[in-house]
């Protein structure tokens, strides 16, 4: 049974409880819509986005990304966030994996995908949020460095990075 504490735009938090060795146990948890994430390169380079997260009270780098909406699938969400952040729109999406980002503390799941067949459209209508979100073209090599040295700290780029050169597509 879940016990609804407060339902934010992107999330809810709720109180469930669990029984544990013949006790119950409670716990707080994030119930999320899941999100996409899209490693697209283009004429040889990987389409990013710099972009500020409040969270950290810094600048990141990342593939584009975001929360799916009410009902989307997750390739409409991919293809509309590859529009919204960036102008690019995949033609064809290869799943790369899905994966939980932090399941002690949430149900988020992030579904990954590669394209290197995309048409530019011109960017969409960003989040309040995002108006300042650059589009930073880096090789695939430029960023697997940055990976190593620790300049890239994000987890679902680090990810789609990594297994897209596990699967030879970079």
């Amino acid at each position: 049974m879940d016990e609804v504490i407060y339902r934010a735009r992107k999330f809810t938090l709720v109180r469930r409880a669990r029984e544990v060795g013949g006790r119950v146990v409670w716990g707080e948890y994030l119930v999320h819509p899941g999100a996409v994430g899209v490693l697209a390169v283009v004429d040889g380079k990987a389409v990013l986005v710099r972009q500020f997260r409040p969270a950290l009270r810094s600048w990141t780098l990342e593939i584009p990304a975001g929360t799916l909406d009410g009902g989307e699938s997750p390739e409409e969400a991919a293809v509309r966030e590859m529009v919204e952040e960036t102008g690019y729109r995949p033609v064809r999406l290869v799943p790369l994996l899905e994966f939980y980002p932090s399941p002690g503390l949430s149900d988020e799941l992030i579904r990954l995908y590669f394209t290197d067949a995309v048409e530019y459209v011109g960017v969409g209508e960003r989040d309040p949020g995002e108006v300042d979100m650059e589009v930073v073209f880096k090789t695939p090599g430029e960023v697997l460095r940055m990976i190593e040295s620790g300049e890239v700290r994000d987890g679902k780029t680090i990810i789609a990075f990594l297994a897209a050169r596990a699967r030879g597509l970079l």
